[in-house]
């Protein structure tokens, strides 16, 4: 089976420049190809290296403050009159098209992300292969939805909350969905040494984008809190503000104001973490905290630190309860007094944060890629 999948037009399939979607694509490409099949990745670049799976090749996405005034406009006419979602579409679609036409055999599946509009072009270049739409976020479009649904074979979800809110906001039929939780790389994160030794200050870490909604503030203020009372209790803040447009970050008020909740906190600010660096970033710590105010898709951090030995103290939203399962600490993240009594516990008593990093290993030793490959593969074939 030749799968190709189409990365999003915004990200770069890349370990230092490359998001959650990339990191995705990286695993169950990896996954399918250890199970024999042919995969091609088409995906935008930049400086930095790419991943090294499959056959990559190069699409264009077109920013549109680069374009000739005259351009630009014609685009923008095309991108409304045919409701699309970003940005001088028109580029990335056709781009999209010339890289499939130039493989060497044309794909049995195409696989797009996050990507509503797509589907009915992909379908008229392909009408033999399977179309699949993989939906990591709540993903509004203006398009004709029913378009969509006539052109797409398979909608995959990365939870359940994000199939639900999919079906409830499109109408998709609900067996047209399969959920693939996303996985987390066991190779890559496990735990330190003697990770369930006492080592005081117990570490606590928040790793993320730098924004409001994934609430690094209320760390940093119940970590504050807990070293106020005395408690042997650290915190390590680590991301970058990587959709503000801004390589300043003092240029944020938001930053800003967590500055100030940093050295609060006596918390290490480390900015943005390569990928490849953030296994040993989170297995240096004891917890980590995914406290997001916005209903979180799945959260890949979350399955990442409890691969690493970590408790994850999570909000329940979203996706979150179920990257979690059994094993996550969960907490209405506007509460604070709970999520500081959550915390404490877990600094006061040995005990009960080592049962709760067994538990947290033991779940993530549930929740491989091949695991999620083998749901997708599964669906597929069943088509």
């Amino acid at each position: 089976m030749h799968v190709c999948f189409v990365n999003m037009p915004i990200e770069f399939f890349s370990p230092i420049s490359g998001g959650a979607i990339a990191t995705v694509i990286r695993h169950t490409a990896a996954e399918f190809v250890k199970r024999g099949h042919r995969v091609s990745v088409l995906t935008t670049v930049d400086k930095n290296p790419t991943y090294a799976v499959g056959t990559v090749i190069e699409i264009e996405y077109k920013e549109s403050a680069k374009l000739p005034p005259l351009l630009r406009l014609l685009s923008r006419i095309r991108g409304k009159l045919n409701s699309w979602d970003w940005p001088c579409f028109d580029y990335f679609l056709s781009s999209v098209m010339r890289g499939i036409c130039s493989l060497e055999t044309m794909p049995d599946v195409v696989i797009v992300f996050n990507d509503l509009a797509s589907p009915e072009y992909l379908k008229r270049i392909l009408p033999d292969a399977k179309v699949v739409v993989w939906l990591h976020n709540e993903c509004r479009t203006r398009h004709d939805i029913y378009r969509t649904i006539d052109s797409t074979d398979l909608f995959v979800a990365n939870s359940g909350y994000i199939r639900e809110w999919s079906i409830a906001t499109h109408r998709i039929p609900k067996d047209r969905f399969v959920v693939a939780l996303n996985g987390v790389d066991l190779k890559a994160f496990f735990p330190r040494d003697a990770y369930l030794s006492e080592n005081l200050p117990v570490k606590v870490l928040f790793i993320g984008r730098i924004d409001p909604n994934k609430g690094p503030d209320i760390v940093a203020d119940a970590v504050a809190t807990l070293r106020g009372e005395g408690l042997q209790v650290s915190l390590t803040i680590a991301g970058g503000l990587w959709f503000y447009g801004s390589s300043d970050p003092m240029s944020n008020p938001y930053f800003r104001t967590l500055k100030a909740k940093m050295h609060a906190a006596g918390a290490d600010y480390l900015g943005h973490v390569d990928r490849h660096n953030v296994p040993q970033v989170v297995r240096a710590h004891d917890v980590v905290c995914v406290l997001s105010r916005t209903q979180e898709p799945f959260g890949l951090v979350v399955l990442e630190a409890m691969a690493s030995g970590c408790v994850v103290i999570a909000s329940r939203r979203g996706g979150l309860p179920e990257a979690c399962g059994e094993a996550g600490i969960l907490v209405n993240e506007c509460d604070f007094q709970t999520v500081c009594d959550e915390l404490r516990r877990l600094v006061r008593e040995q005990t009960k944060l080592n049962e709760s990093k067994e538990e947290s290993l033991a779940r993530a030793r549930r929740q491989s890629w091949s695991e999620c490959a083998s749901v997708l593969e599964t669906a597929i074939r069943n088509l």
